[in-house]
């Protein structure tokens, strides 16, 4: 395990996304889904630029709205168990894992989230890169919140009708902390709403 190279894997910016996400097949939803994903300053390596860009999905925790992440720690399996999140960087066209086992959430703060975390990317398995090898890195920042997103599988269940989407997404998740559902390009989506309940 080596440490972050200097200059390298600079954060740029970090969002928080989150879905209503199920899949019939699998017996699983609907249920509130979260991503993180963060954009990493431009750098150069090997003599190439790079601009990666580390994602971790299927962050499925018991809160009703992305208002209850504050102030929550949440801790998860290593990878492939149940109740593990999928961390991957995205560079050298590859996705290379990342073990993720702890997230932080802290305070609200102008309508962004602090988030903290600390993960472990092997660059060896996907990308074959034994420059990096495994590297260790440690995030403490403010993620913009998106929009409340519907599944795909979910949108086409119900045809596209925004009254039985409202029904069904309202069993899962707490719509007093969203907007009304609004039709975006590739689907549906509740605005967040940063109003004080």
């Amino acid at each position: 395990m080596s440490e972050r190279p200097e200059g390298t894997f600079e954060t740029a910016s970090g969002k928080l996304g989150q879905m209503v996400y199920e899949n019939p097949a699998a017996g699983t939803g609907p249920e509130l889904r979260f991503f993180v994903e963060i954009d990493f300053r431009p750098f150069e390596w090997d003599g190439e630029e790079h601009a990666p860009k580390l994602r971790i999905d299927n962050i499925s925790v018991p809160v009703k709205s992305w208002k209850e992440l504050a102030g929550r720690e949440f801790e998860f399996p290593y990878a492939p168990k149940p109740g593990s999140v999928e961390a991957a960087v995205l560079m050298f066209q590859e996705h290379n894992p990342a073990d993720v086992t702890r997230i932080v959430f802290g305070e609200l703060k102008e309508a962004r989230l602090h988030c903290q975390f600390e993960t472990e990317v092997d660059f060896e398995i996907e990308a074959d890169r034994d420059d990096l090898e495994q590297i260790e890195m440690g995030f403490n920042l403010m993620l913009e919140i998106e929009d409340l997103r519907v599944s795909t599988g979910l949108e086409k269940r119900c045809q596209g009708d925004p009254d039985i989407l409202t029904e069904l997404v309202g069993d899962v998740v707490d719509l007093s902390n969203y907007g009304n559902l609004e039709k975006v390009p590739g689907g549906y989506a509740f605005s967040k709403s940063f109003i004080e309940n």
